[in-house]
This record gives C-alpha cells, structure tokens and sequence, in this order.
C-alpha cells in the first residue's frame, strides 16, 4: 500500500493486480485497518460524508464486498 495526494494504491500479492482508491475507497480502507463491524463503518462514513445513509450504506457494502472478492481484505469482514 502507498498513499498518494490522499488516495490510496494497493497490490494484491496473491494476484500482482493494482487498485487506485478514490477519496472514498481511500476513507473506506483507512478505516478497515482497525477491526469493525460493518453498522460501525457505514455509520462513521455517514457521520463523515454527510450524504444520504442508505445510498452511503448500500455503496460502501458493495465496495468491501469487493475488496473481500478481490481477497483484499479477510472473508471473516464480509457484511452481513
């Protein structure tokens, strides 16, 4: 993982792909980086971003569900 102007690189060591955050994936991923339940994400982010809950809500699980697809981040963290 690298950082660049707040956005956020990854590689895959299992597949060798990259993967460019954008400032929300970036915010998704930080917050990753401690243990949490998926309520305990999506209501952070809301509180951060402002926006609508439910589309916040629906956007970020289809992001780590990608992220756990990708094999980015454990299956144990998959939403619910």
């Amino acid at each position: 993982m690298s950082e660049v102007d707040g956005e956020i690189m990854l590689i895959s060591v299992t597949s060798g792909r990259y993967y460019g955050l954008d400032m929300v994936g970036s915010e998704i991923w930080r917050r990753l980086q401690t243990p949490t339940r998926f309520g305990d994400l999506s209501a952070g982010l809301q509180s951060y971003f402002k926006g609508d809950a439910d589309e916040i809500d629906r956007e970020a699980l289809a992001f780590v569900s990608k992220l756990v697809d990708r094999g980015l981040v454990d299956g144990a963290e998959r939403p619910a």
